[in-house]
């Protein structure tokens, strides 16, 4: 009988993240009567269940634990990177990798939308200065940057994924020109003005052109690092810059610089380097960032979604198909 092992928030040390429910661990296994159904609520739990599971549905996945799961044939995660489960002897395991992508896109999207309005806006600035008890209507109006605003702009989405198509069609309700960078090439959207490659080319001419910039690709060797200086000067100065992709993306200490030497109007990051964010970082004092802690995937009726990604995937493991979403381990997507 296949054991499918869920292994979620406490037991994964991942702390915040939403417990899979039992009610909902009871129905797969009513779904599913011949595989055995185990839910993980600790650590200790997981390690136990890992010797003879088959399927871990998860979010983290490490060295130790795969020393442990010699059985283990499927790894599903509820992330749509895979980055960080990509060690190099999971790499050369036989253990296939499956992504949730898609699960995020729209509450990823909307939420990325959110901080486009509040940085135009300075909604931030606002909510700060009524907490503080003031009307600080020309402070704000003499701070830089300006106010802006999203209809006749320029959107340049770095990634055009589910996440990046999901940006796409909401700015572009909103009357922004939007322009992508896609790896695969293909079939332009209709939401998209423009979709460029992926090289450095491409992705500089976006830069220059974009007042809003939203970083959406997946962290690879290739992306690691892929903002640094020269990026970021080659942005108008009245451009800002939104991370919802993986922090590593753009490399934080040349943000810092560039934010406080206004080579940009700002950023919005719902991701960063090193998370937590540590409570010295600059990035949380400067007027000109919102920063909001790594929940943008977050969204209602989460394990509903969730579940409507894995189980048909589960049903096509159990009948000896190929796996939908499946990652390319050496590529890291």
């Amino acid at each position: 009988m296949t054991k499918v092992c869920i292994s979620f928030a406490g037991a994964s040390g991942l702390l915040g993240f939403p417990e899979f429910p039992a009610t909902a661990a009871q129905q797969l296994q009513a779904e599913f009567p011949h595989t055995s159904i185990v839910l993980a609520r600790t650590p200790d739990e997981r390690r136990a269940h890992l010797p003879d599971t088959d399927v871990l549905y998860s979010v983290r996945f490490g060295p130790e634990d795969l020393k442990l799961a010699k059985r283990l044939q499927w790894l599903q995660l509820s992330s749509a990177g895979a980055t960080h489960v990509l060690f190099p002897e999971m790499i050369e395991s036989n253990v296939l990798v499956t992504n949730s992508r898609g699960l995020h896109a729209i509450s990823i999207a909307e939420h990325t939308l959110g901080m486009m309005l509040m940085l135009a806006r300075k909604l931030h600035e606002a909510y700060r200065f009524q907490l503080e008890g003031k009307w600080a209507r020309k402070e704000m109006f003499n701070r830089y940057p300006s106010f802006s605003e999203l209809h006749g702009q320029t959107a340049g989405i770095v990634g055009l994924g589910s996440i990046g198509l999901a940006v796409a069609e909401r700015v572009k309700a909103l009357g922004m020109r939007v322009i992508a960078t896609k790896r695969t090439g293909g079939v332009t959207p209709q939401c998209v003005d423009e979709l460029l490659g992926a090289d450095k080319y491409h992705l500089h001419s976006l830069l220059r052109t974009a007042d809003f910039v939203v970083i959406a690709a997946p962290l690879t060797p290739e992306t690691h690092g892929l903002i640094g200086e020269p990026e970021l000067r080659m942005m108008k100065p009245t451009a800002y810059i939104f991370n919802v992709g993986r922090g590593a993306i753009i490399q934080e200490a040349v943000l810092i610089r560039a934010l406080k030497e206004e080579w940009i109007a700002g950023a919005g990051l719902d991701v960063t380097e090193v998370e937590p964010l540590p409570a010295e970082s600059e990035l949380l004092r400067l007027p000109n960032v919102l920063v909001t802690p790594h929940y943008s995937g977050l969204r209602s009726h989460y394990w509903e979604h969730a579940l409507a990604i894995f189980k048909p995937n589960l049903e096509r493991f159990l009948r000896g198909e190929p796996l939908n979403n499946l990652v390319d381990k050496r590529a890291g997507y």
